[in-house]
């Protein structure tokens, strides 16, 4: 039995009376609602085959409600604006599949509870101060001697969750994430990248079969490196440092033939919650968490709904500067908050190394 405890969940904003539980029918039997003194009345919903998130929350959730969806069917993890309303603070947790989804979902629900909203922001401040005058950033991975460059006039950010639910969307628990837009006119990044990680991988329809494919291909990744050559916001070249990169670059080889888009870097995302953590399955949490640095980077593939999929890969052994400067910002030699030596290195034009 998995505890939901809305009290602990500091990401919903203060006032509202109302909280209510939706379960996704299959999994209603493993979740219990803990109420508490910060809500007047708690509920849960259970969902049954072929209802909607919209449908529910139009006929069962009362207006200026926080919300908390647990579900596998993407019917029941999105919604139309006009069925959430201006007063509703709608959070979702996707649930995954197979004898360990939950454990994952339990995962999920405790990094909720951990993050702490006001430091999420803090983070996002300090990460888009730096960032605002510099003209670009750098991403370097010493052992594989890995430079990309991303140059633009001013920083764009296509995304940016300081950690707290809004009312009137839905949002994707765990949160805490900024994404840095290098697919705009006058935005450019050329060079390397090595990237390593958990990865995500979102689809622009329900096609979980090969969503979850796709991610299986790329989880090799976790353990190896591949190191992407990137010239003017597309990849033109993958390099496998051992087995586990390769099925991954095979991967990733086969969705850019299905669609050229998938090759275009739409994005440099961070993560920027401490209380998270990357897990081994297909969750936003290994966007969001931080791991051991206190702010990740990752590289985003692909653009939705332009493309079939949309691809984060973690670049977690790699430094993130601005432009001309010295202290890390993002990735390695971030795990104390401090900026520290960094050995520099030549680049090179293969990846050779497969040391990590």
């Amino acid at each position: 039995m998995i505890i939901v405890r809305p009290e602990a969940y500091r990401q919903y904003p203060v006032g509202r009376t109302h909280f209510v539980l939706v379960l996704e029918k299959a999994l209603a039997d493993f979740f219990r609602l803990e109420g508490g003194s910060r809500y007047e009345q708690c509920a849960t919903v259970t969902a049954g085959p072929g209802r909607t998130l919209g449908d529910i929350l139009r006929t069962e959730v009362p207006d200026n409600s926080d919300v908390l969806v647990i579900a596998t069917a993407d019917a029941l993890l999105t919604a139309p604006s006009a069925d959430i309303g201006p007063g509703r603070t709608v959070a979702v947790v996707r649930a995954g599949q197979g004898p360990l989804a939950l454990d994952q979902a339990g995962t999920v629900l405790t990094a909720l509870e951990k993050a702490d909203p006001d430091e999420v922001q803090a983070r996002a401040d300090k990460l888009t101060g730096a960032l605002a005058g510099s003209g670009g950033l750098q991403i370097e991975e010493a052992l594989t001697g890995s430079v990309a460059r991303l140059t633009y006039d001013r920083p764009t950010w296509s995304r940016t969750d300081g950690g707290l639910f809004q009312p009137g969307a839905v949002r994707t628990a765990p949160t805490g994430r900024l994404r840095l837009a290098a697919d705009l006119t006058g935005t450019a990044l050329s060079g390397q990248l090595t990237v390593k990680g958990w990865p995500v991988v979102r689809a622009r329809s329900a096609s979980a079969d090969r969503r979850h494919e796709i991610y299986e291909q790329l989880t090799g990744l976790s353990h190896y490196p591949l190191v992407l050559t990137v010239e003017n916001g597309a990849v033109t070249d993958l390099k496998a440092a051992a087995t586990g990169s390769g099925t991954a670059a095979a991967e990733l080889e086969r969705l850019f033939a299905e669609h050229p888009d998938h090759a275009l870097v739409s994005g440099v995302e961070f993560g920027l919650s401490t209380g998270t953590q990357p897990l081994p399955f297909n969750t936003e949490a290994n966007s969001a968490a931080t791991g051991k640095a206190t702010v990740s980077a990752h590289v985003v593939l692909g653009a939705l709904p332009q493309t079939p999929y949309q691809l984060t890969l973690s670049c977690s052994t790699s430094t993130v500067t601005a432009l001309g400067g010295t202290e890390a910002l993002a990735g390695a030699g971030t795990e104390t908050g401090e900026a520290r030596p960094r050995r520099r290195m030549n680049r090179v034009t293969s990846a050779s190394c497969g040391c990590h």
